[in-house]
């Protein structure tokens, strides 16, 4: 064999090497940040399902304190009770921090599928009076920026959205409203889960969804009311609204003010309060009386883990249940921030 066949062998065998070589670097390489990204991704599920732990130990915190504070039917809820107070775990690499509060501080839109149990007052001679709940949730939509006719609107969807017929209030059907609609939807024709439903309402403006969600909010129950001992100043429209025209925002808000630092022990002490010192609320409150309470059997607790690798945030919606004697989790929402 020549030493020229022997040379061009060996450089066909060198290449050959060269390029096994190159495979087995990319296959390394590939196997290596198949690896990593495993490894990571199963650290990111230990520290997620490490959160969710810490997360459901210190509920059954909150629960106890729940089942203590907001156990009594008659009893006031005291707006800066123990249950208010954040509850927080450090562990080797995760801190999470968990606090409840007050969801029915807002009106309950499932509330519509009740029957008011008082009618509205009816003057002779004039246009019949629409019914306290619409009153109400189109003042609020109006506060909310809303103009009266679209409030108008955005109501008659909404009723048709919950009930369990396919006719509307206006004698049509249903779909008309929802006809053209994209992305193509129907009416649920039940009870809403989250208030994030009332976008889509065909009339309902998205850009007005962020002060209306302050107001109006979705709770599993026909019959819910708003706890006046844990709202806020902020939240004086609310109140004022639902005393539709007799309680103006400035007196809803020094009403707020003058609560007793531990709330209202009675709604027999907020009624005295009101005829003491609001006495043009008397017929008004013969309609509303049935939408205030002083106390309140939903609650929201809102969670935050966070670990070196990412952030959990979750938000439980709770109902105490006095019948049952037991705090049911009836709503949980997760979201993971890496």
């Amino acid at each position: 064999m020549s030493g020229k066949s022997v040379q061009k062998q060996r450089g066909v065998a060198l290449l050959v090497v060269l390029i096994l070589l190159v495979m087995m670097s990319a296959l390394a390489a590939n196997i290596s940040q198949q690896f990593c990204r495993n490894l990571q991704k199963t650290r990111y599920q230990v520290s997620q399902q490490q959160l969710r732990w810490s997360i459901q130990s210190q509920q059954k915190t909150i629960e106890d304190r729940l089942q203590t504070y907001a156990s009594g039917e008659s009893k006031g809820l005291s707006p800066k009770g123990e249950w208010t107070e954040p509850v927080e775990t450090r562990g080797e690499n995760y801190t999470v921090v968990s606090q409840a509060e007050d969801a029915q501080t807002c009106f309950n839109v499932n509330n519509l599928l009740a029957a008011d149990q008082t009618p509205a007052v009816q003057t002779a001679g004039a246009l019949p009076e629409k019914p306290v709940k619409e009153r109400i949730v189109e003042q609020l939509l109006a506060d909310s920026g809303i103009s009266a006719g679209d409030a108008e609107e955005i109501y008659q969807q909404l009723l048709d959205y919950l009930d369990g017929d396919t006719a509307t209030a206006k004698e049509g059907l249903e779909t008309d409203a929802w006809a053209g609609v994209q992305p193509a939807r129907q009416p649920a024709n039940q009870m809403m889960r989250t208030p994030g439903e009332l976008k889509l309402l065909p009339a309902f403006p998205a850009a007005a969804y962020g002060k209306v969600s302050k107001v109006l909010c979705a709770l599993p129950d026909s019959a819910s009311k708003v706890d006046v001992n844990t709202l806020t100043r902020e939240q004086a429209p609310l109140l004022a609204a639902l005393f539709i025209g007799s309680l103006s925002e400035d007196e809803a808000a020094r009403l707020i003010a003058s609560r007793p630092e531990e709330g209202w022990e009675s709604m027999e002490a907020f009624l005295k309060e009101l005829e003491t010192n609001y006495p043009q609320t008397k017929d008004a409150l013969k309609q509303v009386q049935a939408l205030l309470a002083v106390n309140s059997r939903y609650f929201r607790v809102n969670s935050t883990g966070n670990t070196d690798d990412l952030t959990l945030r979750v938000v439980s919606q709770l109902h105490v249940d006095n019948e049952a004697g037991k705090v049911i989790t009836w709503q949980r929402r997760y979201r993971m921030v890496e």
